[in-house]
């Protein structure tokens, strides 16, 4: 297949400002149930940066210095950067984009990593926003996960952030984990939200893809909680993080009024993005790719990207596919009208005859154009979705 036109590109990333996601693939160990495109060896961090700069500058020329409204620094473990490290990076961005809209930056770090000093050197460029990736607040939990931090070292970063000015800060749990007790998750939000966090992402436990806990899980050396236990956990949460201020927006985010992830939201309402490093994926009108995962290759410029062009069926799928995730549900009314625009009026028809029955059993719900899942059917979306892919 041949790649996209840069014109092409250039003129979908005028149409609206874009997200623009950069990956640091640093950690300082890797977590036992981790898959994503990381390493260890910090060695490379002058090379992966100087590439990474390299990109955010290459490509504001290419698109002609768009408007950029979120910015994401994910990882791995951005928190691994030096205060120097950071403000090159983000200087490049300023360069390279127009920032002009920003509305968040937001930056992942690791409890463990950091202390209040890089903090305050984080808010000081302007970065607006933290996700830290605290997972639980039970130290044995924390060790049979791979952290290197403990629940101590989780709410000190949460302190910290708020002195350094943070006022949106977010934090991971993580459910499903061998060992962990309903009660015990429900203490960990409270605590949690009580210490400054504002958002929740509340996170399976996934151990689909080749890692040290899935192997310690086939052994028969640990034992998952039964999805009737993980069912329980989530409905548990339904019920306590309103309780406490946070509401749902996404199957698996709650936040505090107006402290919903913007960046994120992009991604479930399908707007552009441009992701940027080892792994990062994008997404301009017609075009998605995903940049090689084989970081010494990526750095080198010898990795190829995973490149494809959506079909119009497939680029109208995705809107309840992603949409429906969103607690505010999707619009049928006007994805009726959009089939009808793009001449696949047929395959919405044939979606809505899927979908009945699960109307029927309570999994989802009609409120006037809007189509939204109940909170027992947030809980068995998977199924329901599956009418999309």
């Amino acid at each position: 297949m041949s790649g996209p036109d840069p014109s092409h590109l250039a003129q979908a990333a005028a149409r609206e400002p874009l997200g623009l996601y950069l990956h640091v693939p640093f950690c300082r160990d890797r977590c036992t149930y981790c898959s994503f495109v990381t390493t260890r060896d910090e060695s490379l961090k002058a090379a992966v940066l100087a590439r990474l700069e390299r990109d955010v500058r290459l490509w504001g020329e290419r698109l002609g210095r768009p408007r950029v409204d979120t910015l994401y620094l994910g990882g791995g473990t951005p928190s691994l950067l030096t205060a120097g490290e950071l403000a090159a990076l983000t200087g490049a961005c300023r360069e390279a984009f127009d920032l002009a809209p920003l509305e968040e930056a937001t930056l992942e770090a690791n409890p463990g990593t950091l202390d209040l000093a890089w903090l305050e050197a984080a808010r000081g460029l302007g970065w607006d926003r933290v996700s830290f990736g605290v997972q639980a607040l039970d130290d044995e939990l924390l060790e049979r996960l791979g952290r290197i931090h403990d629940a101590r070292a989780g709410l000190e970063a949460l302190a910290w952030a708020r002195r350094a000015g943070f006022e949106r800060v977010s934090a991971d749990l993580m459910v499903g984990i061998p060992g962990q007790r309903l009660e015990r998750v429900l203490q960990d939000a409270r605590t949690l939200v009580a210490a400054g966090a504002n958002h929740l992402s509340i996170y399976l436990l996934d151990l689909d893809k080749a890692c040290p806990l899935r192997g310690q899980v086939e052994s028969g050396k640990l034992t998952l909680p039964t999805e009737d236990e993980t069912a329980d956990v989530f409905e548990a949460l339904q019920a306590e993080l309103p309780r406490l201020g946070l509401q749902p927006y996404e199957i698996s985010n709650y936040a505090a009024p107006g402290q919903q992830s913007r960046h994120n939201n992009r991604y479930w309402e399908r707007r552009p993005y441009l992701g940027l490093g080892p792994s990062a994926a994008s997404q301009l009108g017609d075009w998605r790719w995903t940049e090689s995962g084989i970081i010494h290759a990526w750095i080198e410029d010898r990795g190829s990207a995973e490149l494809q062009r959506l079909e119009p069926a497939e680029a109208l799928a995705e809107l309840p596919l992603l949409g429906l995730r969103l607690h505010r549900g999707v619009d049928w009314d006007q994805l009726l009208a959009l089939g009808e625009a793009r001449g696949l009026r047929p395959l919405v028809d044939g979606w809505e005859a899927q979908l009945a029955p699960f109307l029927q059993h309570g999994l989802l719900v009609r409120d006037g154009p809007v189509l939204r899942f109940t909170p027992r059917g947030m809980l068995l979306s998977n199924s329901v979705l599956q009418i999309f892919v």
